[in-house]
């Protein structure tokens, strides 16, 4: 019985893939989840992340909040650096998971060129909340800038117009008040002093001329705005690859 099962075994196509898959040989397709670039064949140990290079094989990065080895889906470096880069930042989100990540400090040391820093963006890790912000004074926040946080940090270079629910004043408010709505058109579930006639703390709605200018890298999940992201991630890739094709691309250093 045990020789007939074998011979089953080494006959039978679907026990050679369950074994290959065990193995860890998998075969699978897997493609980056911005791009689209094909990274079947990638190991994440080569040294080959040429962006510039015609047909080069992008290097898979290792993300810190949900790399699997042998899933289909997956990320690669140059957008990576692309993401990370368009937030004028040192921090960035997961396009699979949106968690926050980073370029992990001390990958290159101080006074390198742009360019040199970029090669030497591999190794990501998580962006942990760890100091106070000196604007909102909330702690522990992830310190981007200036020693203010994120949010901060986006209210300030994105000032909206919002409108109170309660006296339908309009008042700038320099905080992603976004964040905290289901949709583009709903109230906020947090609270911002009303400096009209409320005179305490209310919620707000965005004005509607100013929905435009949410950054959709930052707008909930269920703004469904996940793939105007990503189309302005490879814009910005392509517009990079031709700027360095004329020898006019500049790195922007996001190590922390």
């Amino acid at each position: 019985l045990c020789c007939v099962t074998k011979r089953l075994m080494a006959t039978d196509p679907s026990a050679d893939n369950n074994e290959a898959d065990n193995s860890g040989g998998g075969g699978g397709v897997v493609t980056c989840a911005v791009c689209f670039s094909d990274l079947s064949d990638d190991d994440n140990d080569n040294d080959n992340d040429n962006d510039s290079a015609l047909g080069s094989l992008p290097r898979k990065a290792h993300l810190p909040c949900c790399f699997r080895p042998r899933a289909s889906d997956a990320v690669c470096l140059p957008c990576m650096r692309t993401i990370i880069n368009m937030t004028g930042t040192h921090i960035g989100r997961c396009p699979l998971c949106r968690s926050y990540v980073q370029f992990a400090s001390g990958s290159s040391s101080e006074g390198e060129e742009c360019a040199q820093t970029a090669q030497l963006q591999t190794r990501l890790e998580k962006a942990v909340p760890h100091g106070r912000c000196a604007m909102c004074m909330q702690t522990p926040r992830i310190i981007v800038r200036g020693g203010i946080c994120d949010a901060c940090d986006l209210g300030v270079n994105n000032r909206l117009r919002y409108a109170c629910t309660q006296c339908e004043r309009i008042q700038v408010i320099p905080h992603p008040m976004w964040r905290y709505m289901e949709t583009p058109t709903s109230a906020s579930t947090v609270t911002w002093a009303c400096h009209g006639e409320c005179q305490t703390y209310t919620t707000w709605t965005v004005w509607a001329d100013d929905v435009e200018r949410i950054p959709p890298e930052d707008t909930p999940e269920s703004w469904g705005r996940r793939e105007r992201w990503l189309a302005d991630v490879r814009a910005e890739r392509e517009r990079r690859r031709q700027e360095e094709e004329r020898g006019e691309v500049e790195w922007f250093c996001t190590i922390a």
